[in-house]
């Protein structure tokens, strides 16, 4: 289950770097003072591309892989994406994600990087969410988007899916073998890193299947060197997984025991900095139904463009229109969807939304509540 969303943000630092930024500062009295003046969404600085909704793998937790391929609409070609893209209402991206599916069953994936690099001038941030499989594909097309990024002083990221170790991740995505060709794709990333710097982590989503190895996932961490990104398993229409709920969610005893752990990184604070106040918050929505605290970069200025060219506003809006229909900022600022996203966003889906990502944006906007939280919270 990949996550649209930007997961291999820098890690906050007490002395030095985003938290005490001259940008940073200025980013966080945009964000919170600009944000109230604005009667619209501004033209979005973020945006996920779901390159294709083909996957290879065949996951308990996510059932995208069981959709049939809809022969009328094909993922968007190159040059279909490239005429989308080179629309003026995307020209403020500062920050894409390449996601699926899985990308990598692109064969074209580094030519959609190199276009979006040629056509987004805004653009500082890159990144791949991918299973990593299989590895020589993974490798190659990351060396050479490593190599596009690094000719333009874009930042590259890659996270790699890894729910658990061995045998389970290997029960979880329904492939035997899996598990030793995602380590083969680590281990290959991280060789890449010598020459050009990538951001690589791995994503764990966090479910019933592996709450009672996730205090493993840490200590992998650890020992391999690369930062894992935890997130809570959802079930929703667009993964195809509403007949995987009693897998995906934790009720009862396990919810407690998913509270438990989530306290515990928390509690970590030198190791996970601004994330250590996310899971801190994301437990207290397990744990007493608590409404979301923290940003959204989605709602701050991100946008969804689906493999068929459908728009979302995020990853829990239904479609408003196809782009290939409409022209994206018709779309984006059409009355009734703006109603829609005050309305029925904003008061009634936010609230409940689990906070996956704390990347640059969010975290510039909850800078202040990052502070009191890393120095003066006891968890």
């Amino acid at each position: 289950m990949s996550r649209p969303s930007i997961l291999n943000e820098r890690h906050l630092s007490l002395g030095k770097g985003i938290l005490w930024g001259g940008r940073t500062i200025a980013s966080w009295a945009a964000l919170n003072l600009g944000r109230r003046l604005r009667k619209k969404p501004p033209l979005p600085s973020v945006l996920t591309v779901y390159v294709t909704y083909r996957c290879n793998l065949r996951c308990r937790i996510c059932g995208i892989w069981k959709q049939p391929p809809d022969e009328a609409h094909p993922d968007l070609s190159l040059d279909g994406l490239e005429t989308i893209i080179a629309d003026p209402f995307f020209r403020r991206v500062r920050m894409i994600n390449l996601n699926g599916g899985e990308p990598n069953l692109r064969p074209d994936l580094p030519g959609i990087a190199a276009m979006l690099i040629r056509r987004l001038p805004r653009l500082r941030a890159l990144s791949v969410n991918s299973n990593g499989l299989p590895p020589e594909t993974t490798l190659r097309n990351a060396r050479t988007i490593a190599g596009l990024c690094r000719e333009k002083g874009i930042r590259f990221s890659v996270s790699l899916s890894l729910h658990g170790t061995g045998r389970l991740f290997d029960d979880i995505v329904g492939l035997p073998g899996a598990y030793e060709n995602v380590m083969a794709s680590f281990s290959g990333l991280k060789a890449l890193r010598r020459d050009d710097p990538i951001h690589l982590s791995a994503n764990c989503v966090m479910t019933g299947l592996n709450l009672s190895e996730l205090d493993e996932m840490p200590a992998w961490s650890e020992r391999e060197g690369i930062p894992v990104n935890f997130t809570l398993g959802e079930v929703r229409e667009r993964f195809n997984n509403l007949d995987m709920a009693s897998a995906v969610l934790t009720e009862g005893d396990r919810r407690k025991k998913m509270v438990a752990f989530l306290r515990s990184l928390a509690s970590r604070k030198r190791v996970y900095r601004q994330h250590s106040l996310r899971y801190a918050r994301l437990a207290e929505m397990l744990e007493r139904d608590a409404p979301r605290a923290l940003s959204c970069h989605y709602f701050m200025g991100g946008a969804i463009l689906g493999a068929d060219g459908h728009l979302y506003y995020c990853k829990k809006c239904p479609s408003l229109g196809n782009v290939l229909e409409r022209s994206a900022r018709e779309i984006y600022f059409d009355p009734e969807n703006i109603a829609f996203r005050k309305n029925g966003l904003e008061k009634s889906i936010c609230p409940s939304c689990p906070p996956n990502t704390f990347n640059q944006m969010e975290a510039s906007r909850d800078l202040h509540k990052i502070l009191a939280f890393l120095l003066f919270s006891r968890r």
